[in-house]
């Protein structure tokens, strides 16, 4: 049975590129990401303490599992879900979990139209969804789902523009998740990943507010001046040459909103051994963000 007041904290997290030398096929620029930076991204997670972690910029499920393993993360977290998406460069999405899962679902292969109507696509790495048992009854409480859309970098080749791409996958996004959660109208549900675009954009509109209506999602920072909730990149002061910008999300059902009882954007400073003078920017270009949900019967 659920506890009253039983809580869950779901985290999103692009830990920029994980990739160990096998992991990277020949001729691509992409680099292993070296220790100093994996033991700073242990840090951040074991800082937030997060209850399921949406990963993004993952490459093979071998280099997640070494990692956690290295850094004592596997017997925090020993729940771990990974399936290779659609990326041609290996960059897949991940959900670690200090709670089992009652299952663990792969939308990459799922085709969808673009919004221009010019033809069809799919994720360009995957819609992943676990569903999650709080309390070892059978039956799971919450559902996560994670996503990495679109690059904001100009498409190659033929097919559709970035943009285009980013707003179909957040139309399809919506259409799936509103269709696989209405057979549970109790349970929570919560998307998250870093999808390349601020809330304002088309993309993440297409899932707040769809244009042929439904009900309202809603973004974890929503709450904040536009200024406070911007997650990319982790150092606004690192010379990236771009504005500051919240490409990562958490968005729940405003149905839920009730549930909805904290929410963080983790900034870790120097470390108490003076080894990291900027933690969050050494771990990753993106800062951690979590929020915290009461589970309900």
């Amino acid at each position: 049975m659920i506890k009253a007041g039983q809580t869950v904290t779901v985290g999103s997290y692009n830990v920029k590129n994980m990739f160990a030398k096998e992991d990277i096929a020949p001729g691509n620029r992409t680099r292993p990401k070296p220790e100093f930076e994996l033991e700073a991204l242990s840090r951040v997670l074991k800082n937030a303490d997060a209850d399921v972690v949406a990963l993004q910029e993952l490459s093979s499920a071998k280099t997640l599992n070494k990692f956690m393993s290295d850094y004592g993360l596997d017997k925090i977290y020993p729940n771990v879900a990974h399936i290779n998406g659609n990326s041609d460069r290996g960059i897949n999405v991940g959900i670690i979990s200090k709670y089992p899962f009652e299952a663990v679902v792969t939308h990459k292969d799922e085709k969808f139209p673009l919004i221009d109507g010019s033809g069809d696509t799919q994720f360009s790495r995957d819609l992943l969804r676990v569903d999650v048992n709080t309390d070892g009854k059978p039956g799971a409480e919450l559902s996560v789902y994670t996503t990495h859309s679109k690059s904001r970098r100009p498409s190659e080749g033929p097919g559709p523009s970035s943009d285009t791409q980013r707003a179909s996958e957040g139309r399809a996004m919506r259409k799936i998740v509103e269709e696989e959660m209405k057979p549970f109208p109790n349970r929570l549900f919560v998307m998250t990943g870093d999808w390349n675009d601020n809330t304002d954009d088309a993309s993440v509109q297409e899932v707040l507010n769809p244009k042929d209506g439904g009900e309202k999602f809603v973004d974890s920072l929503a709450h904040l001046p536009s200024n406070e909730r911007n997650t990319w990149p982790a150092n606004p002061n690192a010379g990236h040459g771009h504005d500051p910008e919240q490409f990562d999300h958490i968005v729940y059902a405003e149905s839920k909103a009730d549930q909805m009882k904290e929410t963080t954007i983790h900034r870790y400073n120097e470390t108490p051994d003076g080894k990291y003078k900027w933690l969050s920017s050494a771990a990753s270009d993106h800062l951690m963000i979590s929020a915290k949900f009461e589970i309900k019967e």
